[in-house]
């Protein structure tokens, strides 16, 4: 057994690399984002001034390895001898990016980046410096990260390691002695006794890192928004399955206390459910998952109950149509990781953030407000200028926080309600089922404009029944009367030609939250903002130099 002294690591002050390549990257102007719409973000890049030279192997080799940030609140890392110590080597084996043939992700990763400043983040599980020498924590995270890429299972991951072929390297790579490796054993207790923040951190060590390069953007790359804009988040949101295969979609808390104070919500819902009253129910209700008793079922289409379910329904097999339809349908245990990306209009890409994590029956807006406030605690000098996403995330609460506290522009699909398509309330409350503000008379006003300091934006009417002789809404009742009639409009001033004036902010002037935003729906500025959606491709360049 080797053993090594890792030196103490003292936290440092924030990245910066002001020389990084990645500094000079820019977007294309918006007729031309505009028209490559349906271009694949690949071949878009190309597009890119000064994309292909900055992702040269030559351009980048000199920028070696590149740093990560060392999180606040960590305490240092104090010597400590270890029976392993990662650190960083030069690629001496890519001189060209010819060599790159043949590597995955996470051969080029171990080699461009000094994954060091994890050792503090990850070292948070050693209480003390009594008892045998472990393994360098760093060391055991990248053999995590490793068996994670390439889906392997603890025993894989250890025959990989002893294999003649690749193991060599691997070792080399990660810091191990050949001859003195971790049992299966030794990574499965260290991931446990790692809390989950901590792989956060490490997550955020590597953004914040990426961002000092100015490879993550840290304010707005789409074309026209101010210097000084924020970046734009996109929120998306997975399933994610439990370990445990579902047997009850009624399975909470109250099915692990003791027998005499269980209930048993099947039952309560009119299902067969579970009397708890046999040996196999001694410590919990049989048809529950005590390892994963966060886990929730879901069901997006068909039967709501799979065949098998033991509080299936017990009444009688309707029409053999239906029975098809349930057999179609999908169902999911398990849970729902919600992220934000950044979006990086330079790349056409996204770069995603980690975010809460809750059952999977839980609705995906009501994490959102959250997720946006653990954001501005992990990266307290990023600033958040749009959110853009779909319907889900229209509600009140999450519109007002975007706009009151993020100052950030809402890019967010209008949620819709029945009145929206009645002309009659439209013109009432002065605004179309989009958002649109309509003058006395039903015609809609011109977006006149965002003012990014004030947070609102001025419509105007531009005179516009001077042009048109049918408003844009009108009730069918009200068609040919004189209450419609905008000859007498005290906005047709010729000497004030932009006419009447509405300034949207947080709401209309009626307090209406729900239909405001910061741009014309649909407009085609709208829609090119919203098309970024569309930026689904891995962040990071999987071959430097290809291009």
């Amino acid at each position: 057994m080797s053993i090594i002294l890792i030196p103490s690591m003292e936290n440092t002050a924030p990245l910066s690399v002001p020389e990084s390549p990645f500094h000079r990257l820019t977007t294309l102007p918006r007729s031309e984002l505009a028209a490559t719409r349906d271009v694949p973000a690949a071949e878009r890049r190309l597009l890119t001034e000064h994309f292909v030279s900055t992702f040269q192997w030559g351009t980048v080799r000199p920028f070696l390895p590149l740093c990560l940030e060392t999180v606040p609140d960590v305490r240092p890392w104090r010597s400590r001898v270890c029976r392993s110590h990662y650190v960083w080597l030069p690629p001496d084996d890519i001189q060209s990016a010819d060599d790159l043939e043949g590597m995955d992700d996470f051969d080029l990763l171990i080699r461009l980046f000094d994954f060091s400043p994890w050792r503090p983040i990850l070292g948070q599980r050693f209480s003390s410096n009594l008892g045998p020498p472990p393994f360098d924590p760093v060391s055991i995270g990248l053999a995590w990260l490793l068996a994670r890429w390439r889906n392997w299972t603890w025993p894989q991951l250890v025959t990989e390691l002893h294999s003649r072929e690749r193991g060599l390297g691997y070792c080399l790579r990660l810091g191990f002695d050949p001859k003195d490796l971790p049992a299966e054993s030794t990574y499965r207790m260290a991931l446990s006794n790692t809390g989950e923040n901590w792989l956060r951190q490490c997550e955020d060590s590597l953004l914040l890192g990426l961002m000092a390069y100015g490879l993550v953007p840290t304010s707005s790359t789409f074309p026209g928004d101010p210097p000084e804009q924020g970046v734009t988040i996109s929120t998306d949101s997975q399933l994610v399955a439990a370990r445990s295969r579902m047997r009850c979609r009624y399975q909470n808390s109250a099915c692990f206390l003791p027998p005499s104070q269980r209930t048993c919500a099947a039952r309560e819902a009119g299902k067969r459910g579970c009397d708890c009253d046999t040996d196999a129910c001694a410590h919990h209700c049989r048809f529950v998952t005590p390892r994963d008793p966060e886990a929730a079922y879901v069901f997006y289409t068909g039967s709501n109950q799979p065949t098998s379910s033991p509080n299936a329904s017990t009444s009688e097999k309707t029409e053999k149509g239906d029975e098809s339809n349930s057999r179609r349908g999908k169902h999911h245990f398990g849970y729902k990781s919600k992220g934000f990306n950044v979006v990086d209009d330079r790349l056409f890409t996204y770069w995603p953030i980690s975010g809460p994590f809750a059952s999977a029956n839980r609705n995906d807006h009501l994490q959102t407000i959250p997720g946006l406030k653990d954001l501005q605690h992990r990266f307290p000098n990023l600033t958040i200028g749009e959110l853009v996403a779909d319907a889900g995330e229209g509600f009140d609460g999450i519109l007002r926080f975007v706009h009151d506290d993020l100052k950030a522009l809402r890019t967010i699909v209008p949620r819709r309600h029945a009145e929206d398509e009645n002309p009659l309330t439209c013109l009432r409350r002065g605004y179309d089922a989009q958002g649109n503000p309509l003058c006395l008379h039903g015609y809609r006003l011109y977006f006149n404009g965002h003012d990014y300091g004030r947070g609102d934006s001025k419509w105007v009417c531009r005179q516009r029944c001077l042009h048109r002789s049918q408003p844009d809404v009108v009730p069918d009742s009200l068609l040919n009367q004189e209450t419609l009639s905008a000859s007498t409009c005290p906005y047709r001033d010729p000497e004030h030609p932009k006419g009447c004036v509405i300034t949207v902010n947080l709401s209309f002037p009626n307090g209406d939250v729900r239909l405001a935003r910061d741009a014309k729906v649909d407009s085609p500025t709208w829609k090119l903002r919203m098309g970024r959606q569309s930026y689904a491709e891995p962040a990071t360049p999987t071959k430097l130099g290809a291009a």
